[in-house]
């Protein structure tokens, strides 16, 4: 992933090319069910505030957000996830670049939205060189604080990684993940909830045992998964199976699909029947991804296009399609 690009807010792109390679038959077939599992009420989505999107850095895109932000209101999701590494953020020790980011914050508070903060990208000074390297605790305890004390009053959620059992995110084990979790939750629990890091479509539920076993529970305030398939069927057997396994609440930070060879009424219908089967099943829900387009985003998840010669941007029938089920579902709720 290049650090100053357009790209480096598209997280997940070979993640998610990955988990589409796995078929059904990966999962137990003793969850071949499509019934929501009996859950706690916690576990079940009771806010209005469910609907979620994945805009990674689009609120610092000044020539864009102007258009951006009233089709995010229009859409009717109240959280918006954003990602901004932390390598950037804090290029060298105790100097940090808030301002920009800080602004950006601001305005989505200002127009509504909630905020989940991904908190990821590890600095040179702070690990071994690379992005997804294991952080060094106390690097990371100082970051946390600066984040606390700089962005704590705009931040609603943090989430604490992405997807560690892909090396690119996570360069090391499952227990090095939950102690790096840990330290984190230490300096950030309180008022704004703390996710854990959710397991990519392609981790096998060995993987999710060996995080539970590390006591991935213990320092966090809702679990997590991306359950990338191609069939929304396939996605609910994989949320099932992992509801299985957990005690707290779920959150979902990333879904989507691709709309491959150009089918994007395919990728609406994804969504009208996935979103439908998830509220019973999830907490809260974050849409993969608000915009694509040529050189924006190398998969075609997005539910707005983009066109960056003309500055244009369209809504696309999976936009339409989650906010129909944005509204419906809110309707319930009031």
């Amino acid at each position: 992933m290049k650090r100053r690009t357009l790209l480096e807010c598209f997280a997940g792109g070979a993640a998610i090319a990955s988990a589409y390679q796995l078929l059904s038959s990966d999962l137990p077939q003793k969850i071949a069910q499509t019934t929501a599992p009996s859950l706690s009420a916690a576990t079940v989505a009771t806010s209005s505030d469910f609907f979620g999107l994945n805009v990674g850095s689009e609120l610092g895109w000044k020539p864009w957000r102007a258009q951006l932000l009233p089709l995010y209101q229009e859409l009717g999701v109240r959280w918006l996830r954003v990602w901004y590494n932390w390598a950037d953020i804090e290029p060298q020790p105790g100097n940090y670049r808030a301002a920009p980011i800080r602004e950006a914050l601001q305005l989505a508070k200002n127009k509504g939205f909630r905020i989940l903060f991904v908190v990821w990208g590890t600095p040179t000074h702070a690990g071994s060189g690379k992005l997804g390297a294991v952080p060094q605790a106390l690097a990371l305890s100082k970051y946390c604080q600066w984040l606390q004390a700089n962005l704590g009053d705009l931040v609603d959620a943090w989430e604490i990684g992405n997807e560690p059992n892909l090396e690119r995110y996570h360069a090391g084990t499952p227990a090095e993940y939950v102690r790096t979790l840990a330290t984190a939750y230490e300096v950030l629990r309180g008022d704004a909830l703390v996710i854990a890091a959710a397991p990519s479509g392609a981790a096998k539920p060995h993987y999710w045992q060996a995080l539970f076993d590390s006591g991935l529970e213990q320092h966090c305030d809702r679990v997590n998964l991306h359950p990338y398939r191609q069939k929304p069927r396939e996605v609910v057997r994989l949320v099932d199976n992992f509801l299985e396994q957990v005690r707290k609440p779920l959150w979902i930070t990333e879904l989507g699909v691709p709309a491959n060879n150009g089918n994007e009424q395919g990728k609406a219908n994804f969504t009208t029947e996935v979103v439908s089967m998830l509220t019973s099943r999830a907490e809260q829900l974050f849409w993969y991804r608000s915009v694509q387009g040529k050189k924006l985003h190398p998969l075609r998840f997005g539910i707005i296009e983009a066109d960056r010669a003309s500055g244009k941007v369209t809504p696309l029938p999976a936009y339409y399609a989650y906010a129909a089920q944005a509204r419906k579902y809110q309707q319930t709720k009031t």
